[in-house]
C-alpha cells in the first residue's frame, strides 16, 4: 500500500499487515472488492445524494443487484407489498442502511463463496451470516435502534479469519498444523505464521475499507471472563457480536441451547443481551428461518460443510439449504467476470419490470426524483450501459442541465451535461426541436461531421448512444441520453423500443403532474 491514508491503517502490527495486504492486493479481485466496499462505507445517510450514490455503486455489479433483488423480494423481508424490481425503489420501501448492509455482506459473500478451499471458507462465511442475522435479532431486544450495525459489527467480527483462510491459504493451513499438531494456541500460532493475529488484521483492513469506529471495534476479542457492562453503543455492539458469534459457535458444533455451556454463555452476556434462555430459543428460531430463506435465495453451498447444517436447524430445513447449494454453480459470480453484466441479459424482462414499477409509485404520488431514479436503473440494468442521465431544462438559465443518472464517472458526466436552449445545428437540438428519438450505433464515426456536439464528443468519443426527448404538452422539458461503451453495443428492436418509450412516457407524465401540482 503507498498512500499515507493505507499506512495509517497498520496498528500495533508494524509492517507485518502492510505484508500482507499487499499480498492480498495481487489477487485481482481484493482492489476491487476493497474499492467498492470502500465506496459503501464512504455513503452517509445524512447526505442528499446518498440514496443516488448507493444505487449507483450497486447497480454497477449485475450479480450483486440481482442477489439484492431476490433477496428484497423473498420472505427474507415479508411484509413489504408489491414487487421490488429496482436498487432505487428498494431503498426507498427499505431504507438506506439495511441495503447498505445487504450490499456489503453479499459482497463479502459471493467473494468467499467461490473459493476453491469450498468447506473452510464457506462454512466461515456461512457463520458469518449466521452470527450476523442473530445478532440484530439480539440488538432488537436490547433496544438498540440501528440494528443493521449489529448485523456488520457481527458479519464481520472474524474478518481476519476469514481474509487469511480465502487468500492465503498456505499460512491458513501452517496455522492449523501448530495449533492440531503442536497444540500451539491460536493467537501465538497466528503470530508464528503471520507476524499478526487475525484479530490485528481483521481490524487493519476494515479501517482500510472505510468501516465506522463502532464496527473495527466489535472486532476485537473480549477477556474469557464476564465482560464489563457495556457502557457505550460501540462497547454494546462489540458484545452483541461476541455473543452471536459464540452462540453460533455452538450451535455449528451440535450444541444445544439448553444445555450448561449455552447458560453459561447468557450468564456471561447478561448486561449486554436482554433475554434468558426461553427467548433465546425464540431468537434462534427465527435466525434459523431467515438463514434458510437466504440460504434459498442465494444458493448458499452449506452441503459442504456439515457442521452448517446444524444452523438450519431441523433436518428438513437443513435438507432445503443443501438443495439450494447444487444451484451454486448456477448462480455464483463468475471468476474473472464477477461484477459485469452477462452477454445474454435479454431487456424486456427488465423494462417490464422497470415500467410496472414506475407505474405504480407514480400513482402514489411518489416524488418525481424517485420516478427518475427507477426509469434511468431500468434502462441501465436493461441494456448494460456505460451510463445513462437525465437532462432537465433550466428556464432561468435557458439550457438543459444534467440532474441525476447512473454509471461510469456519472458525477462528471452530470457536470458536463449541458447545453443552451437556443437552437444549434446538432443532433441534440434537432431530435428535441422535432421530438423525435435518436439511436447512433457509432459516435466515433458520428463525430466526424454528422451533428454530435463537439462538447459531447470530447466527453465520450466512441461507443453508442440512445437520445430521447423529454416532452410535455408538446413542448420539449429535458432528455434521456443513453450510452453503451461499445459501438453497436445498444440491441434495441422494436419490442424493446415501445418499452423504452413507455417508460420515458411515465417520467414525462411525473413532470407533468409535478408541474400542476406546483402551479
Amino acid at each position: 500500500m503507498s498512500s499515507q491514508s493505507e499506512h495509517a491503517v497498520i496498528d500495533g502490527a508494524g509492517g507485518a499487515v502492510e505484508f500482507l495486504i499487499r499480498r492480498m492486493q495481487r489477487n485481482q479481485d481484493f482492489p476491487a472488492l476493497s474499492e467498492t466496499i470502500r465506496t459503501l462505507n464512504r455513503l452517509s445517510a445524512a447526505s442528499d445524494k446518498s440514496t443516488e450514490h448507493l444505487a449507483d455503486v450497486i447497480v454497477r455489479d449485475y450479480a450483486l443487484t440481482n442477489k439484492i433483488l431476490k433477496v428484497v423480494n423473498s420472505a427474507f423481508y415479508a411484509g413489504f407489498a408489491g414487487k421490488v424490481g429496482t436498487i432505487s425503489r428498494a431503498i426507498v420501501v427499505l431504507g438506506l442502511e439495511p441495503i447498505r448492509s445487504l450490499a456489503a455482506s453479499l459482497l463479502l459473500f459471493e467473494q468467499f463463496s467461490t473459493n476453491n478451499r469450498a468447506d473452510k471458507v464457506k462454512a466461515l462465511i456461512g457463520k458469518s451470516m449466521f452470527g450476523a442475522l442473530l445478532a440484530r435479532e439480539t440488538a432488537g431486544d436490547a433496544g438498540l435502534q440501528n440494528r443493521e450495525e449489529a448485523f456488520l459489527a457481527s458479519m464481520f467480527h472474524n474478518l481476519g479469519e476469514l481474509l487469511v483462510a480465502y487468500y492465503l491459504p498456505d499460512e491458513d493451513a501452517a496455522i492449523e498444523r501448530e495449533v492440531t499438531v503442536a497444540e500451539v494456541a491460536a493467537a501465538q500460532a497466528q503470530l508464528r505464521v503471520l507476524g499478526v493475529t487475525f484479530e490485528q488484521l481483521g481490524i487493519a483492513i476494515g479501517k482500510h475499507w472505510n468501516f465506522p469506529h463502532a464496527i473495527t471495534y466489535s472486532m476485537k476479542r473480549l477477556p474469557r471472563d464476564k465482560p464489563r457492562s457495556p457502557d457505550s453503543i460501540e462497547e454494546h455492539l462489540r458484545q452483541i457480536a461476541a455473543f452471536a458469534n459464540a452462540v453460533t459457535e455452538r450451535l455449528a458444533a451440535g450444541g444445544a441451547l439448553d444445555d450448561a455451556p449455552s447458560r453459561a454463555l447468557l450468564r456471561r452476556f447478561a448486561d449486554a443481551v436482554a433475554f434468558d434462555d426461553d427467548r433465546l430459543e425464540e431468537v434462534v428460531a427465527n435466525t434459523r428461518s431467515e438463514y434458510r430463506v437466504l440460504a434459498e435465495v442465494l444458493a448458499t453451498s452449506s452441503a459442504a460443510p456439515v457442521a452448517l447444517r446444524a444452523l438450519a436447524g431441523s433436518r428438513a430445513a437443513a435438507e432445503e439449504v443443501k438443495g439450494a447449494g447444487e444451484e451454486l454453480a448456477e448462480l455464483a459470480l463468475p471468476d474473472e467476470e464477477a461484477g459485469t453484466e452477462p452477454a445474454c441479459v435479454e431487456p424486456e424482462p427488465i423494462l417490464l419490470d422497470g415500467l410496472q414499477e414506475a407505474t405504480a409509485i407514480l400513482a402514489t404520488g411518489a416524488e418525481l426524483h424517485e420516478v427518475a431514479q427507477v426509469m434511468l436503473e431500468t434502462l441501465f440494468r436493461a441494456f448494460g450501459l456505460r451510463r445513462v442521465a437525465l437532462c432537465l431544462r433550466d428556464a432561468n438559465r435557458r439550457q438543459y442541465v444534467g440532474r441525476v443518472g447512473f454509471g461510469e464517472n456519472i458525477d462528471r458526466f452530470l457536470s458536463t451535461l449541458r447545453f443552451g436552449e437556443k437552437y444549434e445545428p446538432d443532433v441534440f437540438h434537432v431530435a428535441l426541436a422535432k421530438k423525435t428519438d435518436v439511436h447512433i450505433e457509432d459516435l466515433a464515426i458520428a463525430s466526424t461531421g454528422h451533428g454530435i456536439p463537439a462538447w459531447y464528443s470530447r466527453v465520450s468519443p466512441t461507443g453508442s448512444l440512445l437520445f430521447l426527448p423529454l416532452v410535455v404538452r408538446d413542448r420539449p422539458v429535458g432528455c434521456i441520453i443513453a450510452e453503451h461503451a461499445a459501438p453497436r453495443g445498444l440491441r434495441i428492436d422494436s419490442g424493446t423500443l415501445r418499452l423504452v418509450r413507455a417508460l420515458r412516457n411515465q417520467l414525462a407524465l411525473g413532470v407533468q403532474l409535478r408541474s400542476k401540482g406546483s402551479g
